[in-house]
């Protein structure tokens, strides 16, 4: 029997957690002035008195070799617009794996085939074990440093992985049959229809294409990408930001 999703809840009815979406950026005229100050460390030769610091300068900021930025004025800028951007970004990303999608999947039903689900399981469990021994370290520390969880002991971190393992699964599942119910497929029918448009878009060959992304990934991970950037577009404007100063005079 093959793993089959039998109900899909609409993920735009769950209802996401206020300490998810609520976030508070750090002091930004402080940040900006420590990543001026690293810079100017980097690129300055002189060592100054102790107490003194290092000044940037719009000749150190070249030698960045940025895009679109030759002064101290355009860095600060930059920063003070880029760091809310990738703030955003990175908490919908969090949100969306490991709040989002669990619970999507949750709240779905499935008919599962077991020895399906376990064997995705176990190989999920195997790259982790493998990316820890290429990294240095065991099962464990590798665990609490990837989940953030500092008390966590093996057999917690092989039953979590495993979970992520099962869940990532059936997401797959879910993500096939939602974009079939919308007209989308994602088979060998498409599959040179895809290759083209990257063609076109990344400008590689036609061969480069189809060995980077061959058509049994095409098939089984193209539709859960799809699916995650549409919920991620969803989460998205969900995340309210407020600044430091703000917070604390709320809070006064």
């Amino acid at each position: 029997m093959e793993t089959k999703v039998t109900f899909i809840y609409d993920y735009k009815s769950i209802e996401l957690p206020e300490p998810l979406t609520e976030l508070t950026l750090p002091d930004m005229d402080a940040f900006v002035k420590l990543q001026c100050q690293a810079l100017a460390e980097k690129h300055s030769s002189i060592e100054l008195p102790e107490g003194q610091i290092h000044e940037l300068t719009d000749e150190m900021i070249k030698k960045e070799e940025l895009p679109g930025i030759e002064t101290v004025e355009g860095y600060c800028d930059a920063l003070r617009a880029e760091v809310p951007r990738v703030v955003v970004s990175e908490q919908t990303h969090m949100v969306l794996m490991n709040y989002l999608m669990p619970q999507l999947v949750q709240r779905s039903t499935f008919e599962i085939n077991d020895q399906e689900a376990t064997r995705e399981s176990m190989k999920r469990l195997a790259i982790f074990e493998e990316n820890a021994e290429k990294n240095g370290l065991t099962l464990t520390e590798a665990g609490r440093k990837e989940f953030g969880a500092p008390t966590m002991d093996e057999g917690e971190v092989r039953q979590y992985v495993l979970y992520l393992g099962r869940t990532s699964f059936l997401f797959r599942v879910l993500a096939r049959e939602y974009l079939h119910r919308q007209g989308n497929e994602y088979d060998l029918a498409s599959y040179s229809g895809y290759v083209k448009e990257l063609v076109e878009a990344a400008g590689m060959p036609e061969e480069q294409v189809r060995e980077l992304v061959p058509v049994h990934v095409y098939m089984e991970e193209v539709p859960s990408l799809v699916m995650l950037d549409e919920m991620s577009a969803w989460i998205e404007p969900q995340i309210s930001l407020t600044t430091q100063d703000c917070a604390e005079d709320i809070e006064d």
